[in-house]
């Protein structure tokens, strides 16, 4: 019997929806359903082993881009499909690979009946800490201000347009010296805001962060903001806007590469696809070239 398991957080908007919708369609197909539930204390991680070790052909994942990274790095080089049900605010992950985002029975769909695509996983360490997986993006300063300073409540509400209000508090604060290795070498050392990295380039509003990236390419995108004073301010939110070709102005660096190490002067925050880890000072990252399979329109 075909064996599926969907790994839900109860505490978004539509979970209970599709616990219901996900047994009714495994039950139709004829396939064994298994419906596991992330809490506080483990957001995904033991139930994707859970999933793993009691036969799982495909773990559908329903949640925000917090509960994809926490079962993506389990099921790093499994080859089991991983389907995805945008319940999230951001759910940037399900827009980079082209997934319906406010419609979850279509999602579901794609999640039980796309087709496999391999995909790139990145792997982050802060400090001295353990190895985590990410799926779409990294931070260190400013946009990790961000997400740590975007109010719970306004997001439940507003959605993505928290972080809007919550980027208009943070931009106010100081640049720190920041230094950039790529794969192994020197690449940059300024004052700065922060570094990005990404292994997709989308965010929310359409808004391509790194121009070109891919999730299947090998590579690690890197954007180093800079502004100078207000109109370098208003340089960077027209290369964003805009979409201007690799960013080829003073107030932004880009930088690609297999292999990054972001080191910061002093502690600040850190990002991991908008889960916000606390403050650090290196924060090291690398590309697992066709690490993960996701399930995609066909």
């Amino acid at each position: 019997m075909d064996r599926r398991a969907l790994i839900v957080n109860p505490v978004k908007e539509g979970a209970d929806a599709l616990v219901d919708a996900f047994r009714k369609r495994c039950a139709d197909d004829g396939a064994e359903a298994t419906v596991l539930e992330t809490t506080a204390q483990d957001p995904g991680p033991g139930m994707a082993v859970e999933a793993l070790d009691g036969g799982a052909e495909l773990i559908v994942v329903g949640g925000g881009d917090g509960t994809v990274r926490a079962v993506s790095g389990v099921l790093a080089g499994a080859e089991i499909p991983l389907g995805l049900v945008p319940l999230g605010t951001g759910n940037l992950f399900a827009r980079n690979l082209s997934l319906p985002i406010d419609d979850p029975e279509a999602a579901l769909g794609v999640a039980l009946e796309g087709r496999d695509r391999r995909i790139d996983l990145a792997w982050a360490r802060v400090d001295d800490g353990d190895e985590l997986a990410f799926v779409v993006m990294a931070g260190l300063g400013l946009d990790a201000t961000m997400m740590a300073n975007a109010d719970s409540g306004l997001k439940a509400k507003a959605g993505w347009l928290a972080y809007v209000a919550s980027a208009a508090q943070s931009i106010a604060g100081d640049s720190i010296r920041i230094r950039v290795d790529i794969d192994g070498r020197f690449a940059l050392d300024r004052r700065q805001r922060g570094v990005m990295i990404g292994n997709c380039g989308r965010i929310q509003g359409d808004i391509e962060v790194f121009p070109g990236a891919r999730v299947d390419d090998g590579i690690l995108n890197v954007l180093a903001v800079a502004p100078r004073g207000l109109p370098g301010w208003f340089r960077v939110a027209a290369a964003l806007l805009l979409r201007f070709r690799r960013h080829s102005q003073p107030d932004l660096g880009h930088l690609t590469g297999r292999a990054v190490r972001v080191a910061a002067a002093h502690p600040d925050d850190i990002q991991l696809d908008g889960d916000h880890l606390g403050r650090g000072s290196v924060l090291d990252v690398r590309v697992d070239p066709g690490a993960l399979t996701v399930r995609v329109p066909r």
